[in-house]
């Protein structure tokens, strides 16, 4: 089945090839149609390959243009079946005039020549011009001095027992001293508002309110008390505003009220305020939990 269709295939190609060659020599001039044809259907039958018969056609084509293109100038025509092939045709006693194709084609080519030699005489012109410096300085350099080495030491001298002493490096570690946990409540007694007295006699209710402090798991002034403090037997009293919710969270970032002296007291103290956040007792007022802010004084005391 597919050598059927491969000669199928190559019997239309032939066909093609041959209704391009009856074509072509029917486009050209009456003069040169007959012999065209003739000649051109003998070379195509010389020919075994489909592809060539096919391209030696479409050569025939390309050949008539140009006999008809320059048929008018010419008297003697002289075609060949060999240069039709490749695409090329001799014409004889041709009138060589200014513009015909030939010499445009050769104008055309040598314009281009010339415009590549220019650009290339330009290119190399500016090329030097920018590898020469403007400016040559000539400067004197000043001649490099050996570098003195120290004298040899005398033949009957020898380096023998020589010692170097690296002092030991003394790190001084501090002692484990005991630290005693002490953080006390505050509590600042607000002036009472005043309070003009009733035109009634009922009695006025009175609430009680109880300040809150730190409540159970609060954490151990020990873990903040700051390591170079210890070594440098730093001692003192911070006191801290903090403000809580009912359940014992701040609810504000705890301030200095007080300075211990010391800014480094001072500062474990605030972490120790903000380390206690959810152990704190809330102020109560009429036994109720609320939102409150108190004083509270967090020591820091080496134990003796």
């Amino acid at each position: 089945m597919s050598r059927r269709n491969e000669r199928s295939t190559q019997s239309e190609l032939s066909g093609v090839a041959q209704w391009l060659i009856h074509h072509a020599a029917r486009r050209a001039p009456e003069s040169l149609s007959s012999r065209l044809e003739e000649e051109w259907f003998a070379d195509l039958a010389s020919r075994s390959s489909t592809l060539s018969r096919l391209r030696f056609a479409v050569g025939c084509c390309w050949a008539t243009m140009v006999i008809v293109g320059d048929y008018p100038r010419s008297r003697v025509p002289v075609a060949s079946s060999a240069a039709a092939a490749r695409g090329f045709i001799t014409l004889a006693d041709r009138n060589l005039g200014y513009f015909s194709l030939r010499s445009g084609t050769l104008f055309l080519v040598a314009g281009l020549h010339a415009a590549l030699f220019y650009g290339l005489i330009t290119s190399l012109s500016h090329t030097r011009g920018l590898a020469i410096p403007p400016n040559l300085q000539n400067q004197v350099l000043n001649p490099v001095l050996p570098e003195k080495l120290p004298p040899p030491p005398p033949p009957g001298m020898e380096m023998k027992g020589w010692v170097i002493d690296v002092q030991k490096l003394v790190v001084d570690v501090p002692p484990n001293v005991d630290i005693e946990n002490d953080v006390t409540q505050v509590v600042e007694k607000s002036p009472e508002p005043y309070s003009p007295p009733l035109a009634s006699e009922a009695p006025t209710h009175i609430v009680k309110q109880v300040a809150g402090g730190p409540g159970a798991g609060f954490p151990d002034t020990a873990d903040f008390y700051p390591s170079l403090s210890v070594h440098l037997g730093e001692e003192g009293l911070s006191t801290v505003r903090v403000c809580v919710d009912p359940t014992g969270r701040l609810i504000a970032d705890p301030t200095t009220v007080k300075s211990s002296g010391s800014a480094r007291l001072d500062e474990g103290a605030l972490k120790l305020a903000r380390a206690g956040s959810g152990h704190y007792r809330a102020t109560t007022e009429d036994g109720h939990p609320v939102n409150s802010c108190y004083p509270l004084g967090i020591r820091f005391q080496l134990k003796n």
